[in-house]
């Protein structure tokens, strides 16, 4: 029986296709080993978002063809769908597939297996069983919105939303598998459109499905967050209270430049109001520095504006050209330097926040669902809803459940606590 490999790189929705895919493989009668072993076929499902992202998704294929040179190395991908002919240039690469091919990803693979002698000779080895806590549910596809910097709408180019009765079989099948927690992913998931319910009416369908405790949101658009979604969450009804928002910039100057639909104001006004609705919400961003023509006076506007705004984390990352975009015209004037530097002063920022938004549950008692290991073998980590890391002293039958775990101290962003007593749910 033939070994496949899988790696993903990028997004949650990437990362919901390459479990379909494994499910897949499978359900064909591969046998599925680590990325890291020696395998007859590795799949890479690729991701273009940055030039580093690029880097990491050629080095993989190259790492997979070091590892076995007679394997099949098949990409896929949103850097497989924008840029084949780079990858093309790879020795040892079998197989390109972009992510409108990607569905018939494993019957192609089954042709090229049933073409190559070579494969389908290793020893069978049964992939590692993982514990079953949170799961992605990819709701939605596509991006139309087409900002400057952005090569993600040339990469998945068509909007569908998954209708709402599948969503609900899934999540119901993934409660038998005894999940927990459930993560919505999508390209544009505020834009999510079923047949019936917008992405509002399917929260509140599957909060009815036994089993799911947490819902938990991906990534969602400002300007795609619909009415209702505050109040929902502020219910209580198993949505969990943590909305990341991607920012990019706290300057109005560089937000056109972007072709970001949204002032900062704007996006000040939201956290306000998600704020004063929702006690306790975290509220994660992406900033990125060095947009062409940002200046040090632009950068420090986004600066005091990240500051302002307690973000419970931030995700920040440095501009780089992507092909095709409109920004890929503009002169890339910030020097890499000048964006290390920007990229440090915020990552700091980050820091300090994780910390105060940690601290404020000293002394609290909260919910975790316990996911595996922490820092050391004796204990136990997990998440609560809004987001906060939480580890404890706890027995490994503990994994998979929601226990509730009193706040004693905080270090570098992440909180320790005492298992609260009967505290299994």
């Amino acid at each position: 029986m033939p070994r496949v490999a899988l790696r993903t790189l990028g997004c949650k929705v990437n990362q919901y296709e390459t479990r379909k895919l494994a499910e897949d493989f499978q359900s064909k009668g591969f046998d599925l080993v680590d990325f890291s072993s020696e395998a007859d076929i590795y799949v890479i499902n690729t991701c273009t978002v940055t030039r580093v992202a690029d880097g990491k998704s050629r080095q993989a294929a190259r790492s997979a063809v070091n590892r076995n040179p007679q394997a099949a190395v098949v990409l896929t991908g949103c850097y497989a769908e924008t840029s084949p002919e780079r990858l093309r240039a790879i020795p040892g690469v079998a197989l390109i597939l972009g992510n409108r091919e990607k569905p018939r990803l494993v019957e192609q693979v089954i042709g090229l297996f049933g073409r190559n002698e070579r494969l389908g000779k290793g020893r069978l080895r049964k992939p590692a069983i993982r514990s079953r806590t949170r799961a992605l549910l990819k709701v939605q596809d596509g991006c139309d919105q087409f900002c400057s910097y952005c090569v993600v709408p040339f990469a998945r180019p068509v909007m569908n939303s998954k209708p709402c009765g599948e969503a609900l079989e899934e999540a119901r099948a993934l409660a038998d598998r005894g999940f927990k927690e459930i993560v919505l992913a999508g390209i544009r998931l505020g834009r999510y459109e079923g047949e019936q319910a917008d992405l509002v009416g399917l929260l509140e369908d599957l909060a009815g499905v036994p089993g799911i405790e947490r819902i938990r949101l991906s990534s969602i658009e400002l300007t795609d967050i619909r009415e209702g979604l505050l109040d929902l969450m502020a219910q209580g009804r198993k949505i969990c209270r943590h909305l990341h928002v991607p920012l990019q910039s706290g300057d109005n100057a560089v937000l056109a430049r972007m072709d970001r639909p949204y002032a900062a104001e704007e996006f000040s006004s939201f956290v306000r109001e998600a704020r004063a609705k929702i006690p306790g919400i975290a509220i994660t961003t992406d900033i990125m520095v060095g947009f062409p023509g940002e200046t040090e006076a632009e950068f420090k506007a986004t600066y005091r504006f990240a500051e302002e705004m307690r973000f419970a984390r931030m995700h920040v990352f440095r501009y780089s050209p992507r092909p095709r975009t409109a920004a890929a015209g503009l002169p890339d004037d910030v020097s890499h330097a000048e964006k290390e530097r920007r990229s440090a002063r915020l990552i700091e920022l980050s820091w300090r926040r994780s910390q105060e938004f940690a601290s404020a549950f000293l002394g609290a008692t909260v919910p975790v669902l316990v996911e595996g290991k922490g820092i050391n073998g004796n204990l136990r980590s997990g998440l609560t809803d809004n987001y906060l890391k939480v580890a404890f002293e706890g027995a490994p039958d503990l994994v998979g459940k929601i226990v509730d775990v009193q706040i004693q101290s905080v270090s570098q962003g992440a909180a320790f606590g005492v298992l609260a007593k009967s505290s299994r749910r």
